[in-house]
């Protein structure tokens, strides 16, 4: 590791270091507050009704995810800052895929607000009009697990590319960069491989037009 760095670039790293720790107690807390109430897609009648009657756990998810994904974006420049010193052009690189992981938070939010509309008109509506919400209701649901795949994958690939900058220039201890490829190539394959998510290989199709929208 370099000694001697500027104390302007110490606190660049401890500010990147906060906020990296914040961004983890703000993912830990999104996952606890969604077991609940993720959808089955069985029944989607089933799925609203429920969300319905949970729907400020929905609201406080919806609202963490988007905090969060506020905080991932400022993340990227932070990072860049940091490895910049060492010359890597790779630090570009794994800048722009964490703040776009950011960015694909900030849509998956935005779908979750949409969805709280959603389930409040359909607790309201009856016969062909509950129907039309239902539709609706699924397509956002699809659409969020769409991106919340390329979420998975972006931050799969960025922590891979982190690890190999921090194995490269000793700016951390090398067995942490290592961790980091490990960890980045099972979290950016999790979606892909889980059953969980085998009904919506169709849907994933669309992935790149969706998250242009």
């Amino acid at each position: 590791m370099i000694t001697g760095l500027p104390d302007k670039k110490r606190g660049v790293e401890r500010l990147a270091g906060s906020l990296t720790l914040l961004i983890a107690f703000l993912v830990v807390a999104a996952i606890f507050t969604s077991l609940d109430i993720l959808p089955e897609f069985i029944n989607i009648h089933e799925d609203l009704s429920y969300l319905g009657e949970n729907l400020e756990r929905l609201r406080l998810n919806t609202w963490i995810w988007f905090l969060n994904s506020i905080l991932i974006i400022l993340l990227g420049p932070l990072l860049l800052m940091s490895f910049l010193p060492y010359g890597r052009s790779s630090s570009y690189l794994a800048a722009f895929l964490i703040s776009t992981t950011g960015i694909l938070y900030v849509i998956f939010a935005t779908n979750g607000n949409d969805l709280i509309f959603i389930v409040q008109d359909y607790l309201k509506s009856a016969g062909d009009e509950s129907e039309i919400m239902a539709s609706l209701a699924y397509q956002i649901m699809v659409h969020k697990t769409n991106l919340q795949l390329a979420a998975y994958t972006m931050a799969g690939l960025s922590s891979l590319i982190l690890g190999l900058l921090i194995a490269s220039t000793g700016h951390l201890p090398r067995p942490i960069g290592w961790l980091a490829i490990f960890g980045g190539l099972i979290y950016a394959s999790f979606g892909w491989i889980s059953t969980d998510n085998i009904l919506f290989t169709i849907g994933r199709l669309s992935l790149l037009r969706i998250v242009t929208i």
